[in-house]
């Protein structure tokens, strides 16, 4: 008999999820959260921004999968029971992606694209020496899966890598740093300052005045986290004052970005809309399958949030 596992999505895409799962796992009935049976008898259930009455409507749920790596948002679900197990991707293709596109943007400022850009507009020609990759130094702020990959790339394609986190980290060729004492000293080295961090309540506004303020002058700044962890004006100050080369977010506070808003218009900022790193379906209905199976078996999945942490 196959298993019920509602699934609830802000997209439009839920089609294409219980199709997948059908073809993969076809003992796991993963159907749309509406239309679910027997609610009192589900178990697991997977989602990305669910309502309010979405947990009211399973009383009995033992575990939730979170359609994402990042999960302040459903920790922070007012309905979300205490008891229910939070589980998050663990990559499911972002790694990759978020290589990608943190290579792209490492190199966009090291290759001083952002020079030529500005030239460009200016119909003026000049060519400027270029420096070693071993000499642009990246600080990567969360070493978790995430930022523990870009590490690794990043180090790999011949950058000067260091890395900082809350706990101790090892990563073959990158200088780790850790907790609140070698903050400073890890942002003093940075040239490229790159947030994969999660959202806690420790990390919200980290990257302030004060903190950015700490990075070598013509530092830049790349966040694909959460839009929280900047403080937008501080970082709109240091732009204009020539503190900061240049500072490329895929987040923001508050997503859309509004078509009034600064960030827009601010020189020397790039703005991508929250798209670094996205879940491939395939991988992550693997990835949640065998999970699924895991927690039937009476085993501990992975990717298992631990809430006091927040990760």
């Amino acid at each position: 008999m196959a298993i019920e596992c509602p699934i609830y999505l802000t997209a439009d895409n839920t089609q294409q999820w219980i199709d997948a799962f059908a073809r993969q796992y076809p003992h796991i009935k993963v159907l749309d959260w509406q239309h679910a049976s027997r609610p009192a008898d589900v178990r697991y259930a997977i989602v990305w921004q669910p309502c309010g009455e979405f947990f009211q409507r399973f009383p009995n749920l033992e575990a939730v999968f979170n359609l994402g790596a990042g999960v302040d948002g459903i920790l922070c679900h007012p309905q979300l029971p205490r008891e229910v197990q939070v589980i998050r991707l663990e990559n499911a293709g972002m790694a990759a992606q978020m290589n990608q596109y943190f290579a792209y943007h490492i190199m966009h400022f090291h290759r001083s694209m952002d020079t030529y850009q500005r030239q460009q507009s200016q119909q003026h020609w000049q060519s400027h020496p270029g420096t070693p990759a071993g000499d642009f130094r990246v600080g990567i702020l969360g070493l978790g899966q995430l930022g523990s990959s870009v590490a690794d790339c990043l180090f790999k394609l011949g950058y000067k890598v260091s890395g900082w986190s809350q706990s101790e980290k090892y990563i073959e060729g990158v200088q780790c740093f850790q907790g609140a004492d070698q903050l400073n000293d890890f942002l003093q080295q940075t040239d490229a300052l790159c947030c994969l961090l999660p959202l806690t309540d420790n990390t919200r506004d980290l990257l302030n005045r004060h903190t950015m303020g700490q990075l070598p002058a013509g530092a830049v700044i790349i966040n694909a986290a959460r839009g929280e962890h900047l403080v937008e004006d501080d970082l709109l100050e240091l732009l204009d004052s020539g503190h900061l080369r240049g500072a490329v977010l895929d987040t923001v506070r508050n997503e859309p970005l509004a078509a009034d808003s600064s960030l827009w218009r601010q020189a020397g900022l790039i703005i991508t809309p929250h798209c670094a790193a996205q879940s491939w379906i395939e991988p992550t209905v693997k990835q949640i399958g065998n999970n699924i199976d895991t927690l039937l078996a009476g085993k501990t999945p992975t990717g298992l949030v631990e809430r006091n942490r927040g990760y």
